[in-house]
């Protein structure tokens, strides 16, 4: 429904930022990553978005990046896998790294994040190793 959001950075919290566009303040889901990359508070800041709507819970998502975005929607796609697990995946290691781990069944790498255990990290591998493109990595893997 969102596409993105530019707005004045208001703040962090445990697990989400606040970004005030228009006078109404947005509570936005991020990973570790895109936390960091956060203005001084009241600067402009662009997040992309994504909506999730359950049930019980509807949240926005947001991400620094497009790519991260994209990778956040295809970890969210795969069976066991919430909103909640794929930003601890995306909080962990920088997007390239966490490609290179996907497509070389690095399932250690991936259990690293809180939430990701053994069965989910090999079901992860299982099905996006093929839908990750050598190209999609950068030069080379940063430590």
């Amino acid at each position: 429904m969102y596409e993105y959001i530019k707005g004045n950075y208001k703040g962090i919290n445990r697990d989400y930022i606040i970004v005030e566009n228009n006078g109404i303040g947005y509570k936005i889901f991020t990973s570790g990553a895109t936390m960091s990359s956060m203005p001084k508070i009241n600067e402009e800041v662009k997040l992309y978005l994504e909506q999730i709507v359950r049930e019980d819970f509807i949240g926005l998502y947001g991400f620094d990046s497009r790519e991260e975005l994209e990778m956040f929607k295809l970890l969210i796609s795969i069976n066991g896998v919430g909103a909640k697990a794929a930003l601890s995946l995306l909080s962990i290691s920088r997007i390239n790294n966490l490609r290179y781990a996907i497509m070389m069944g690095d399932e250690k790498h991936l259990c690293k994040a809180p939430g990701i255990g053994k069965k989910t990290a090999g079901r992860i591998i299982l099905e996006l190793k093929d839908k990750i493109k050598k190209e999609d990595i950068a030069e080379g893997v940063e430590g």
